[in-house]
């Protein structure tokens, strides 16, 4: 947006609730609409409000500002509610020597609405932004003076946020310079590669070069390059007997006793260690769900999880992890058998993972490159599939670990029990009822997916998701937060509450949940929101308490 050769004529100024579909032409009474020149700007002061250029649809949101040209029709309406707009309409014109030109195509547009901080907006519109309920369709000319000086200020704070989506265009055209040296570094990792060759490839400065490859990798170039050379030596100690000062130059190190230096601070030991364990221990290849050959050894019992969808499979199969991340224990009901699982932080965190020296870190979620890269350097690091479900997840887990037997007999056992808890329940819930389950945590309320408590009502009780929560499922959303008023609006046939234990003797006296009891008061349960995860454990002890929450009268 350059402002600097256009001169702004506000020629109309105004205000309106959008409470209906309205289009441009019912507003825009008092205007010449055969002025050529003339642009609109529209501002949001609430949110909700939907607006069409040329039949595109754009959702405006509080403090969203967007420009109409001449040629363009448009048409507002509410998508939630009610909303209010400001209306600004003004000619523009270049100014050469003491004429003014007028513009018929204003490069104000850049096509996309600039989303303002509301505050700002709210102290450049003053006492307009305040007024409530009141229709401005004419103005003084002492009023037409200030309102320009208004409108003139808006624009420039429009035109600032084009100055910063520049600078931004100009840093990401530095990361993908960056991110060329990182594909080289892994194609020339055993050359005498410096930072200053590198930083002169991506035309920067050394300093510049190193703040700029940190953002992008998460660690400094001389780190990311000792990780990546670390990763290749675990590969030739596993497969070759050749000298230490042999291999060490291989990867690109000059100095042996460097190279040891690094690879105990990445691995927790020595070359030779390392070495000597995995040349006496069998190895197989796995494929993990980012399609990648993992060489991992058999009869592995040091292993480390990150735990979201891993910690409950594993101990039912009988494996206790040497290190999880449990930050979450005291909110699991199966806390009792974590008390010998070393914490690695609420991620899977490398530092604390490379103290516990394990044989293979096994992770439920996709993680950034670098991080797999330096997992990688401690451990052979499986990632599993998090979009699989439980059975899923326990028979590849089973698999690597080479416990299917233990798994299938769970799987089995489940299932006889889902079908007797369905025979106990058969005057207590019909088949097909639909159900939803609502988590309340503080003062904000979520929908769950088809995960958690929601997985065991709908994959094994036979309960159907809401219309409205089926569509989450659709779209692939795990869980989604809603307003106060949109409860009622994703409310099935029984509705499930769940909050943390202080809040359960209150939580039915809550408003927004006493309006979800007006609908269904006979099929509303509450529950600990400790049940609200999908690990085996948890869904096995489901099936005990489920059929006592269903028959207990609710209310």
């Amino acid at each position: 947006m350059n402002l600097a050769s256009l001169y702004i004529r506000l020629q109309h100024y105004d205000r309106f609730q959008v409470d209906q579909t309205i289009s441009a032409i019912s507003h825009n009474r008092g205007i010449n609409n055969n002025e050529t020149n003339l642009c609109t700007l529209l501002i949001a002061l609430s949110h909700g409000i939907r607006l069409y250029i040329d039949k595109i649809a754009i959702d405006l949101r509080q403090g969203s500002c967007i420009l109409v040209l001449p040629a363009q029709r448009y048409t507002v309406e509410p998508s939630n509610g009610e909303g209010e707009l400001v209306r600004f309409t003004f000619e523009t014109f270049e100014i050469e020597g003491m004429t003014l030109n007028p513009v018929a195509h204003s490069p104000l547009l850049c096509g996309y609405p600039y989303n303002l901080l509301f505050s700002r907006v709210k102290q450049v519109l003053g006492h307009e932004a305040d007024r409530k309920n009141q229709f401005r369709s004419s103005l003084s000319a002492s009023e037409i003076a200030m309102m320009q000086g208004r409108l003139q200020l808006i624009l420039g704070m429009m035109a600032q946020l084009d100055q910063q989506a520049s600078h931004l265009q100009k840093n990401e055209e530095k990361l993908k310079m960056i991110q060329h040296t990182v594909h080289y570094m892994e194609q020339h990792y055993d050359e005498d590669l410096t930072v200053e060759q590198l930083a002169n490839m991506a035309g920067m400065v050394r300093w510049q070069y190193s703040q700029q490859f940190k953002t992008l990798t998460g660690q400094k170039p001389t780190d990311y390059l000792v990780h990546l050379r670390i990763k290749h030596a675990k590969k030739l100690l596993c497969n070759s007997t050749e000298p230490l000062s042999k291999i060490s130059r291989q990867i690109g190190f000059k100095d042996e006793y460097y190279f040891s230096r690094c690879f105990r601070k990445l691995t927790g030991n020595t070359p030779r260690e390392y070495a000597t364990i995995h040349l006496h221990t069998q190895q197989r290849t796995v494929i993990d769900s980012l399609g990648r050959k993992v060489h991992i050894p058999k009869n592995a019992t040091r292993i480390v999880t990150d735990g979201k969808y891993t910690l409950g499979e594993l101990l039912v199969l009988g494996i206790s992890p040497i290190g999880a991340a449990i930050s979450m224990k005291d909110n699991v009901i199966y806390h009792n058998k974590l008390r010998n699982i070393q914490n690695i932080g609420y991620w899977a965190d490398p530092d604390k993972i490379a103290q516990l020296q394990p044989e293979i870190v096994l992770l439920s979620y996709h993680h950034h490159a670098h991080d797999l890269q330096v997992l990688d350097a401690i451990a052979p690091t499986v990632v599993l599939d998090n979009k699989f479900k439980l059975f899923e997840r326990l028979r590849y887990i089973a698999k690597l670990f080479e416990r299917s037997k233990a798994a299938e007999k769970w799987i089995t056992t489940y299932e006889d029990k889902v079908r007797l808890v369905r025979q106990q329940l058969a005057d207590a819930y019909i088949a097909g009822e639909t159900a939803t389950v609502y988590l309340k945590l503080g003062t904000k309320f979520y929908i769950m997916g088809q995960n958690g408590l929601a997985a065991s009502l709908y994959e094994s009780l036979g309960f159907r998701p809401s219309t409205q929560v089926m569509h989450l499922i659709e779209q692939g959303q795990a869980w989604v937060e809603i307003k106060q008023h949109q409860m009622k609006h994703y409310a099935g046939d029984r509705n499930f509450i769940l909050t943390s234990p202080k809040e359960l003797q209150t939580v039915a006296h809550c408003p927004q949940i006493a309006a979800i009891v007006e609908l269904t008061p006979d099929k509303i349960h509450f529950m600990d929101a400790t049940w609200n995860y999908e690990d085996p454990i948890t869904r096995g002890r489901l099936l005990e308490v489920l059929p006592y929450i269903l028959k207990k009268k609710t209310m």
